[in-house]
Order: structure tokens, then C-alpha cells, then sequence
């Protein structure tokens, strides 16, 4: 039995891959306070050969040692995406497990330096994954792919992101780079707001729960502001990117050119995402084309001018592409 005294973060079997050595000792919950090791570091996965409890989805790392446990899903992420065999919607799906290990982090043990470089390894993936990809409606499909909802939003608007800079001819690796962790990141004060708020449509919200819903913007800002290295432009990503070219956003409610530059191209990405990605507030995804559609006549195109023109011409040279 483990000490009682110990702290214990929950994480899922789906992380661990058959064959492969735990980079930390392994525990089952049998109670609050009761933890039993079944795998010590080092060990090889095996886990079909083992007897688990019904239900018993989670297995439990001390909470010291959380950060090897990313670490390796990490290495695990970059073995796969160097791997010219799987096919790229498997190498988004490690991924996005990788990327769930690296929320659990920063929700478990705060926003820190192996947080920040861990996402940074995380948001150069992705950008691999756009290089080869660069079809947005196949980007789409791809990220659709995901489970979690939060991972594959943030990695879809990184991945729009990217696209849209790229089509507004930015080079400057650096800028990519900032680009792809901020809007990787910009949802990440969702992890605090309560799950009932977030389980419901935006249109059912009443003036409390918008009030707290809203306030993720903020609190992304302060996680982030804990790290004392992180960008000004990843900040700005996280607090500006529910704002709109006409002042009508939130929470600032500023207009395109008091704006961010980084966050104009992740807001944009950010409404895209959302209407060709299922959620409890979309329960019928758009295509590509007919998202690109309504936001420039439904919604009277509300973002950077040169950003939508960019998402549009990447789309229509796709199709060019293809046909």
C-alpha cells in the first residue's frame, strides 16, 4: 500500500502502449486514502495480461512524477509522427493523447517550465502535421477524429492557425512557432470553469454562468502569466481571441487594430473550429466551404480582413489541387 501522505494524479491506460517500459511506478485506487502498485518503473506494459477491477479506466502516478509520465508520451508522440507507415490521422490521435497528458499537467501542477516546453513540443507536431497536410478541409477531417473536446479544438485552431498564417505569406519559423503555442493554449482557462457550465449551449447560458464562462479568458491569462518566460503574444492569444474586428467580442470588446496581431489569426480560427467541429454548441458541423460561407454572410465577416481572405484562398487552392 502507498503512503498516505502521498499525492496521486489520474491517468488513462490509453497512454501506455503495449510493450513499452512505465517511466514511473503505476498504482490502482482501491480507496480515497489506498493506492496499490501493480507496475514498477521500468516494467513493460502488459496490460492484457493483467486483471483489472471493472471500470477501472485510470491507473495513478505520484503526483512528483507527473511530469516523466508527459515526458514519455511525449517521446512516444515523436517516434510515431517520424513514422512514415502510419497513416496522419493515427499520428494526430497519439498526439492529441499527448497533448491531453500536457492539460492534466498544467491543471494538476500548474503552469510551469516543462508545461511550457512540453507544449511547445506539442504545437511544433502540430505544425508538422499542417506541412504535410496542408489541405484545410483534410486538416479538419483529421482533427474531427479526436475525442476530447478541448484537445481537439486547440489543436484544430493551432492547426488553422498555422494554415492561415502560411497564406498570408508568414515565414519567420519564430513566428509560426508562437503562433502554433498560443492557439494551442488559448482555451486553456476552460479547465476551471465547471463542467455543468460547460456542458451546456452558450444560448441556455443565463447572465451568471455567460459571466463565468467568459471569465476562461482571464483565467488562461493568469495560468499562463505564471510561467515568467512566456510571451507577451501567447498572453494576448489567450485573452483576445473571442474578440472581433467590429468591437463586438469579448472581454475587452476592442476592435481589429487595437487587437494582437497573433490573436486576430487565432480568433478567426477559433469561430472556424468551432462550426466544423461537433460540440454541445454545434451539433451539426459544417464543411469547410459552407463554415468559410457563413462566417463572411451569416456573421458579416467580424475578423482581420486579411486573416479571412487568407482562409479562403487556402481553402479554394486546395480544391484547385484536387480537381
Amino acid at each position: 500500500m502507498s503512503p498516505k501522505h502521498e499525492e496521486y494524479v489520474a491517468v488513462s491506460k490509453e497512454q501506455f502502449i503495449a510493450g513499452t517500459q512505465v517511466p514511473v511506478d503505476l498504482f490502482l485506487k482501491l480507496s480515497e486514502h489506498n493506492y496499490v502498485m501493480i507496475l514498477k518503473e521500468g516494467a513493460k506494459v502488459l496490460f492484457d495480461q493483467m486483471h483489472f477491477p471493472e471500470r477501472s479506466e485510470w491507473l495513478y502516478v505520484r503526483k512528483s512524477e507527473y511530469h516523466k509520465c508527459v515526458g514519455k508520451a511525449l517521446t512516444v508522440a515523436g517516434i510515431v509522427l517520424e513514422n512514415e507507415a502510419i497513416a496522419e490521422d493515427k499520428k494526430a490521435l497519439v498526439l492529441s493523447k499527448a497533448a491531453e497528458s500536457i492539460f492534466n499537467e498544467i491543471s494538476q501542477l500548474g503552469f510551469d517550465h516543462q508545461a511550457l516546453e512540453h507544449s511547445k513540443v506539442i504545437s511544433k507536431s502540430i505544425q508538422i502535421l499542417v506541412d504535410r497536410k496542408t489541405d484545410i478541409s483534410s486538416v479538419v477531417e483529421m482533427m474531427n477524429s479526436l475525442n476530447d473536446g478541448l484537445i481537439r479544438h486547440s489543436m484544430m485552431v493551432s492547426a488553422v492557425s498555422v494554415i492561415i498564417a502560411k497564406s498570408m505569406k508568414w515565414t519567420l519559423s519564430q513566428n509560426l512557432e508562437k503562433l502554433a503555442l498560443g492557439a494551442l493554449l488559448h482555451d486553456v482557462g476552460l479547465k476551471d470553469i465547471p463542467d455543468d457550465i460547460l456542458e451546456l449551449p452558450r444560448h441556455a447560458m443565463n447572465r451568471e454562468q455567460t459571466a463565468i464562462y467568459e471569465s476562461h479568458v482571464y483565467r488562461g491569462v493568469e495560468i499562463l502569466r505564471t510561467m515568467p518566460s512566456i510571451s507577451e503574444d501567447v498572453i494576448a492569444m489567450a485573452l483576445e481571441h473571442h474578440e472581433n474586428a467590429h468591437g463586438q467580442g469579448y472581454p475587452r470588446r476592442i476592435r481589429d487594430i487595437k487587437m494582437n496581431p497573433f490573436a486576430r489569426i487565432v480568433a478567426l480560427a477559433d469561430c472556424f473550429s468551432e462550426l466544423v467541429m461537433e460540440s454541445v454548441n454545434n451539433p451539426h458541423p459544417k464543411n469547410a466551404a459552407a463554415a468559410i460561407q457563413y462566417i463572411e454572410l451569416t456573421l458579416g465577416q467580424p475578423f482581420h480582413k486579411p486573416a479571412f481572405v487568407a482562409l479562403k484562398m487556402s481553402l479554394q487552392e486546395a480544391v484547385k489541387k484536387s480537381a
